[in-house]
């Protein structure tokens, strides 16, 4: 657990949880990813947990295993720990509590939205997968089994999530909401809001799991998945999902030819952020910014 502070003086200040992708580190997923600098602006904390490789040898949350994406359990529990932690000994405002994550960090990102939804008041899943996907369908039901039991939970989940070249398991958007309300306790006051971002040139998450997502939160949302505003910004396309109120509650990010990575932009403007690394590439947009507004961070 790492906290990064903007000023001596954060009580009362929201709270952004950053889960770092496979074969990363919380210090590869800080001022790389703009969140640093972006903490300075906005005033919020970022507390950056990072995976042991004694829990996983490739540093990826086991989101895909029932005894770390379930409630009280495992990782899922850690990092809930975590937060509170945060929550307790900085005096941080618990109505503003978000997360988000890339790959693997996505995924997970997606189990504590679903796990916890009265924690947080929002969520970023990029290039991540819906809650619960590592489940088998319909007739491939057999092979998901027997992968499952030869291979393990992670190789399942490969085969059900669409992962490195699988292709994304299609559900109905209801089927999609039932896994996530299943796990919840009680019915929280309101859901979390979802930013969803995803590259067409993704060849370790299937590009199909964004419109998955959006299925699976709108679903919960109680909304239809019907786009109520589309805007293109250079190769990247936003699509927004609003309650009858006119509230944006989910939004979809699809970046053309963009590969398995965390957009940013470096170059010099008003939104430059971040710099590129392994699994963090120039996208000529700021992910960590883009989502932070749609959160309410920066109004």
């Amino acid at each position: 657990m790492f906290i990064y502070r903007p000023s001596d003086q954060i009580a009362g200040f929201p709270l952004v949880v950053a889960l770092h992708g496979c074969e990363q580190q919380a210090e590869d997923f800080d001022e790389e990813t703009g969140l640093v600098a972006l903490a300075n602006d906005a005033l919020f904390v970022l507390l950056l947990p990072q995976q042991r490789s004694s829990n996983n040898p490739g540093r990826c949350f086991n989101w895909f295993r029932e005894d770390d994406n379930r409630p009280g359990r495992g990782e899922s529990s850690s990092l809930k720990n975590m937060i509170e932690t945060a929550l307790t000994r900085y005096q941080l405002d618990r109505n503003r509590v978000f997360v988000l994550g890339l790959s693997a960090g996505g995924s997970m990102s997606a189990v504590m939205l679903a796990n916890y939804p009265d924690l947080f008041a929002g969520g970023g899943i990029i290039a991540g997968t819906p809650f619960d996907c590592n489940r088998g369908s319909g007739f491939a039901w057999g092979l998901w089994l027997w992968y499952r039991t030869f291979f393990g939970d992670a190789a399942s989940a490969t085969y059900a999530c669409g992962l490195l070249g699988y292709m994304a398991t299609n559900r109905t958007a209801a089927e999609w909401g039932d896994y996530v309300r299943a796990v919840t306790d009680t019915s929280p006051n309101r859901w979390p809001r979802v930013s969803i971002w995803t590259g067409t040139a993704d060849r370790t998450v299937h590009p199909a799991n964004r419109q998955e997502l959006i299925e699976q939160w709108t679903n919960v949302h109680g909304i239809d998945t019907h786009p109520d505003l589309e805007v293109s910004i250079g190769d990247t396309t936003r699509m927004v999902f609003e309650d009858p109120a006119g509230a944006e509650l989910v939004e979809s990010w699809q970046a053309n030819g963009f590969p398995h990575a965390f957009p940013i932009d470096p170059e010099l403007g008003p939104e430059a952020c971040g710099h590129p690394g392994p699994f963090i590439v120039d996208a000529n947009i700021c992910a960590a910014r883009r989502i932070a507004e749609f959160w309410g961070l920066l109004e």
